[in-house]
């Protein structure tokens, strides 16, 4: 008799087999979900900043301005107060640009920023700031000189993978998905 241990010739293939088809249909969706979540830290990320310096307005009771200053639409922010003083200095905090991300920003001035179907070219209307006041509005979103919109990009592939934040005069801050049903709470209204 014959006492061999391990598996066949014919086991190894029909499990190579499996696990190639298995592969092949996880890794697309994988490699998507992947995409999503880069967008939504750097939405997650932008949006976090912005609800800061509108928290730095209200607490240290002046003007405080967040700009996106670069042209090609890389994340990164800066936040400062408009007139620097000994209780606010120029630099508040930043985040350097992100020069080999594939996230992309691009913004919009409220006249531009109505329609949520088409996404915002990377870059478009970069660089740009929004001024929050001291009681937390921003006043200038209304007025379209500071942006009202600004679209979170997967930049690598043509799929629309892009979330939407939008600044009303009220200072509030909301992170939406256009490509959700306008019944769905993360619907962009």
């Amino acid at each position: 008799m014959n006492d061999y241990s391990g598996f066949s010739l014919i086991e190894l293939v029909i499990t190579l087999t499996v696990l190639s088809i298995a592969l092949a249909i996880g890794v697309p969706s994988l490699i998507g979900w992947v995409r999503a979540m880069e967008v939504r830290s750097s939405a997650e990320s932008l949006r976090s900043a912005l609800q800061r310096a509108r928290a730095e307005a209200v607490a240290r009771n002046t003007r405080v301005r967040i700009s996106l200053s670069n042209t090609t639409g890389n994340p990164g922010w800066n936040v400062r107060c408009v007139n620097a003083a000994a209780g606010c200095p120029t630099s508040l905090l930043s985040h350097t640009i992100e020069k080999t991300s594939v996230i992309r920003w691009g913004a919009a001035l409220l006249a531009g920023s109505s329609t949520m179907t088409t996404a915002l070219k990377a870059g478009a209307t970069l660089p740009a700031t929004i001024d929050f006041f001291p009681l937390g509005d921003a006043p200038q979103v209304t007025g379209g000189t500071d942006i009202a919109r600004v679209d979170v990009i997967y930049s690598a592939t043509t799929d629309d993978v892009r979330l939407v934040l939008r600044i009303d005069g009220a200072g509030n801050i909301r992170l939406c998905n256009p490509s959700r049903p306008t019944d769905h709470p993360e619907a962009c209204h």
